[in-house]
């Protein structure tokens, strides 16, 4: 009876573990696919309930985080974000969602899982890796969307940069910027306005933890002339 209820337990805190994965300082590529199982469910309920006309967002936390009732462009927003997940393992499962409505416009935000020094990001081998990575997931949104806006990578708090690599955070933006330039995607930066200039890092109080923007509001209307040009509202 007692190896019952441990294992229960077990199950319990394997459930919990995966919830909480879009927080956690330390990403892992199983994590990610863990908490996945459960949240991809969600993501395709609400891409086959989409409207004819509607805004996908995808990517890791810092798209899943972003606000579904905050109606951009004045367009309900389907969020595809997957917390934890860095590009390759999104554009490994992205792959497995169907979207049978067509979206206006598809925005992903990637790469916060990708600065792990450990994974040498600065370095020609790390930042090819990267965009195509990046590559890929453009390209399976631009067979779902209109258009797909790419944004740059999110600066990061100084509280974490002996794991995560500021300097890889221009690097990455560049090579999306780059990207979106041969393949044919539009390249935002609505974090602007939260960096501490070419750091890498964020100004004192733009993020909650080290990762994650305290207001994500603020994004999402620095992200709308991008996702909507021309767009009076």
């Amino acid at each position: 009876m007692k190896r019952q209820v441990w294992l229960g337990l077990g199950g319990v805190v394997l459930l919990g573990a995966g919830a909480a994965i879009g927080w956690s300082a330390k990403p892992s590529a199983l994590n990610a696919r863990l908490y996945a199982q459960n949240r991809l469910i969600a993501v395709q309920v609400h891409l086959e309930e989409a409207p004819p006309d509607y805004i996908l967002i995808a990517g890791d936390s810092q798209a899943e985080l972003q606000d579904t009732a905050q109606r951009t462009c004045e367009l309900e927003i389907v969020n595809g974000g997957l917390s934890g997940a860095t590009a390759a393992v999104y554009a490994d499962l992205f792959q497995t969602l169907k979207v049978p409505v067509r979206a206006r416009v598809a925005a992903l935000t990637v790469g916060t899982n990708d600065l792990n020094r450990k994974g040498d990001p600065t370095s020609t081998a790390g930042a090819a890796r990267f965009t195509a990575s990046v590559e890929r997931i453009v390209r399976e949104l631009q067979a779902v969307s209109a258009r797909v806006v790419v944004t740059a990578v999110p600066p990061i708090g100084r509280e974490v940069g002996n794991r995560l690599d500021p300097a890889a955070v221009g690097v990455y933006s560049r090579a999306i910027r780059d990207l979106c330039q041969r393949i044919g995607c539009d390249y935002a930066d609505p974090f602007a306005h939260l960096r501490d200039g070419d750091t890498g890092y964020a100004l004192p109080g733009a993020l909650r933890d080290g990762l994650h923007v305290a207001g994500y509001r603020s994004v999402q209307r620095a992200l709308e002339p991008a996702l909507c040009p021309g767009n009076p509202g």
